[in-house]
């Protein structure tokens, strides 16, 4: 699904700053958002909802970017704008009003290539974020493997990952296994999502870096929007 255009629920923290901790967490739709926000810290955490598929901004015009839906709402949260919009300069991030943004999308390929879209934006639009290790990929599990016997579980992040899981469990004799297999942000438990995508000290992100986004642009800017 392609960007709606319709205008997003921003969902904003009390606290700011490129030093305070405060943190943008990005996610795909109303439904995820809701999810989110439900279990995030409100003080320090605030939710911006996609509405579909964002625009390949290494494509389009530095005057359609800017006039986006999405964009021009990243960037008011942000209070970072463009300030050359052919060139991608932007103003002096150091008064931006988060010091992370966290990119949260479900499990699956449209979340891939969602992320992979915005880290096109933040390479050409706000390329000093990702220079400055300010912008993030948050991981979300995308099975929990239940063993019977003993109600222990364990989180998988790929398929390939689950196999090999279910695989260790087998050959330590635990052959039955529950496979829970998330079907987005909004399916998992709350008290997981909070854990695994939104915790700090527990959640797994990862930082991403200017080579991080053109590795990204080499694989996926072929992809159709």
């Amino acid at each position: 699904m392609h960007y709606s255009g319709k205008p997003a629920v921003f969902e904003d923290s009390t606290i700011h700053g490129a030093a305070s901790g405060a943190e943008l967490f990005i996610v795909e739709g109303d439904s995820a958002s809701g999810a989110v926000a439900n279990v995030r810290d409100a003080t320090r955490q605030a939710v911006l909802p996609m509405q579909g598929k964002p625009l390949n901004a290494l494509k389009a015009s530095g005057a359609r970017v800017v006039e986006y839906p999405l964009f021009k709402q990243l960037s008011d949260a942000l209070g970072v704008a463009p300030t050359d919009i052919e060139s991608g300069e932007v103003g002096d991030i150091t008064q931006r009003r988060f010091e992370r943004v966290m990119l949260l999308f479900d499990p699956d390929a449209d979340g891939i290539h969602s992320g992979v879209l915005m880290l096109m934006y933040f390479y050409r639009w706000m390329r000093p974020l990702l220079a400055v290790g300010a912008v993030w990929m948050v991981r979300p599990p995308l099975y929990v493997l239940t063993v019977t016997e003993n109600g222990n579980t364990l989180h998988a992040y790929s398929p390939d990952h689950a196999a090999r899981i279910l695989s260790e469990l087998k050959r330590r004799g635990h052959t039955n296994v529950q496979s829970h297999h998330h079907r987005g942000l909004a399916s998992i438990d709350a008290a997981l999502l909070a854990s695994s995508c939104l915790a700090p000290l527990t959640r797994k992100a990862d930082v991403m870096t200017v080579a991080d986004a053109e590795d990204a642009i080499q694989v996926f800017a072929s992809v159709p929007e």
